[in-house]
C-alpha cells in the first residue's frame, strides 16, 4: 500500500485555506490497524458542501469533505462490512472526504445500491440528512406545510424532494438570479411553482 495519498487539506494560520496536495500521509499505513467499528475505503467519489470549506481546521480537522463514496479496502474485525463492497456515506473530522482513500465509521456508511452510480451516492450526505434532520424537529407528514428557503441550493432542493416524496405541500423561495435552475429542478420532481412579482 502507498504512504502518500492525493488530498485537499485545510492550511494557514486559521485552516481557512484548502491546499491540493500530493504528499498527504495515507490515513492507514500498513502496520497500523483501524479501531473497531470503522473501514477504510478508496474514495471513488466525493461531494464539497459549503460547510466543508468554511468550517475552521480546528473545528472541521485538517482534511477537507464530509460526503463520500467508494469501495472498502480493509475492516475491522467487528464490521458486516467486506473488502470490495462499494458503499457511500459520511467521513468524520479526522479523515476529510476529498482524498485517494478515508476512514469511516461504519456507523455513517451504508452499502451503495447498484442503480445509483458512486457520483450520485456522494451527493446525498450533507444536503439529505439536512433536510432529514429539519422534517423530524417540525414532524413533517402527508398533508404538512412545508416551506423551503434557498430552495435552489443544494439543501432546498433536496429538501422539496424529500417533502415531496412525503407527500407535503411545499412553497420554494429563491433568488433572482437562480430561478431558471430553480425551475429546471422543479420540473423534474414534479411540483407546482408559484412565481410572485
Amino acid at each position: 500500500m502507498t504512504t502518500k495519498m492525493r488530498a485537499a487539506i485545510r492550511t494557514g494560520l486559521l485552516g481557512t485555506t484548502i491546499a491540493f496536495t500530493k504528499d498527504q500521509p495515507h490515513p492507514l499505513p500498513d502496520t497500523a490497524e483501524l479501531k473497531p467499528n470503522e473501514i477504510l475505503i478508496k474514495v471513488k467519489s466525493a461531494a464539497i458542501n459549503p460547510v466543508d470549506y468554511k468550517l475552521p481546521h480546528f473545528i472541521g480537522g485538517k482534511g477537507v469533505g464530509f460526503d463520500v463514496s467508494g469501495v472498502v479496502e480493509r475492516v475491522s474485525p467487528t464490521t458486516d462490512f467486506s473488502v470490495g463492497d462499494n458503499v457511500f456515506g459520511r467521513v468524520g473530522i479526522s479523515s476529510g472526504s476529498l482524498a485517494d482513500y478515508a476512514i469511516v465509521s461504519t456507523d455513517r456508511v451504508a452499502k451503495k445500491p447498484e442503480w445509483i452510480s458512486f457520483d450520485e451516492a456522494a451527493a446525498i450526505g450533507v444536503a439529505y440528512l439536512t433536510g432529514v434532520h429539519a422534517f423530524k424537529l417540525g414532524s413533517v407528514k402527508e398533508g404538512s406545510s412545508v416551506l423551503v428557503i434557498g430552495a435552489s441550493g443544494g439543501c432546498g432542493l433536496a429538501g422539496i424532494q424529500l417533502a415531496v416524496a412525503m407527500k407535503a405541500n411545499v412553497v420554494g423561495i429563491c433568488s433572482g438570479k437562480t430561478l431558471t435552475l430553480f425551475r429546471e429542478r422543479a420540473a423534474l420532481i414534479r411540483w407546482r411553482i408559484l412565481i410572485w412579482s
